[in-house]
């Protein structure tokens, strides 16, 4: 069975050379801008939405990728659901002060503009340009990376920033992530992210959830190429790629809907096996 993670330029090179050295299975990694193979059977989107030739089983689709790539219209969907702080997407809106504004495309903690007023608020959206969302700020004392697939948990890494008085707590910018312990995993906050990711569309991504000091979670974004900086999850995420290899990629049972069981009511089973 041929199968691939197809990625772009920039990105993920490090995560997908370390998945398909760790696979049991083969598994090619294969840049956008380079020839795809039309006799390709499974094919792993690494955030990229390019066309892939042949008839292949895809793993993240292009429509999903775009959706949470859009921290707008995702923000929307989250804010529906009541899974993210309060969002708002106009100015003449009823806006709590402080807020944080960013604009419609965002990446790597970049472009985040703290408010406590309505003339700061008409400066940040000018910056912002004509597509911006408005964001409730929460005093997080906490902020974790849900990494899912198939809607169950394969790992979960706690944001230590370089800043804690940042508002944006992000990994390029400094700081590192700290991979948890099974029997230490934030159940409130991995149930949510699981929640988020169902709505989304993926197979597999990573949800950047921060808890405030009254331990209420909430769903900032989801990462269609979320970065592997440790080979503890580059083995879990090479563990989940090879189960939709072996298994396919159909979707668990929704975690409402399971009984109570800690850790385990979350585990994907290629990381955890009774």
């Amino acid at each position: 069975m041929k199968t691939a993670i197809l990625r772009r330029r920039k990105l993920g090179k490090t995560s997908c050379a370390e998945i398909k050295k760790l696979s049991s299975e083969d598994i090619q990694v294969i840049r956008n801008d380079h020839r795809i193979p039309d006799d390709l059977d499974i094919v792993f989107r690494w955030g990229c939405t390019s066309n892939i030739p042949g008839m292949p089983l895809i793993t993240n689709n292009a429509k999903a990728i775009h959706l949470v790539s859009d921290k707008s219209a995702f923000r929307a969907v989250l804010e529906a659901e009541g899974l993210c702080p309060k969002t708002w997407f106009r100015t003449d809106d009823d806006i709590t002060y402080p807020c944080i504004v960013r604009p419609r495309y965002h990446h790597q903690g970049r472009n985040v503009h703290y408010c406590t007023d309505a003339i700061e608020l008409s400066i940040a959206c000018a910056l912002c340009g004509v597509d911006y969302y408005i964001s409730e700020y929460i005093d997080k004392v906490a902020e974790y990376r849900i990494f899912v697939v198939q809607g169950r948990c394969v790992c979960v890494a706690k944001k230590t920033p370089a800043d804690e008085n940042a508002i944006a707590w992000n990994v390029a910018q400094g700081g590192r992530f700290d991979s948890v312990r099974w029997s230490d995993w934030p159940l409130k906050a991995v149930k949510i992210g699981i929640q988020a990711f169902n709505l989304s569309g993926l197979d597999f991504g990573g949800v950047d959830v921060m808890v405030d000091g009254e331990g209420e979670c909430y769903v900032l974004e989801i990462n269609s190429a979320p970065s592997l900086t440790s080979p503890y999850r580059q083995q879990c995420m090479a563990k989940a790629f090879d189960y939709i290899i072996r298994e396919g990629k159909e979707h668990f049972q929704n975690i409402g809907e399971l009984p109570k069981g800690g850790y385990k009511k979350f585990i994907h089973p290629a990381i955890f096996e009774e």
